[in-house]
């Protein structure tokens, strides 16, 4: 899976928004909307996306790069919602 597939996925699964994202990261929102719209980014400003993601979110989005040309990724566990929420 590219990248840009799992960030938006792991934004979806978690809760989270860009406009978070950005706040967190240190990058403006337009930066965080064009990686989630596929556009490649430096390698800093991508590290500075992974580090602004709770741990949990940062880990499951690793996991869907990880199994590229796995069809489904239903065996992937997810946190409890209270877990990543605080992180």
């Amino acid at each position: 899976m590219k990248f840009a597939d799992a960030f938006r996925e792991t934004l979806f699964r978690f809760e989270l928004t860009g406009k978070e994202i950005a706040e967190r990261s240190g990058l403006s929102p337009a930066q965080i909307s064009e990686f989630r719209n596929g556009k490649n980014l430096r390698i800093d400003s991508v590290e500075k996306i992974l580090d602004a993601l709770p741990q949990e979110a940062r880990n499951y989005m690793l996991k869907l790069v990880a199994r590229k040309g796995v069809e489904s990724t239903d065996s992937i566990p997810l946190p409890e919602n209270d877990t990543f929420m605080n992180g």
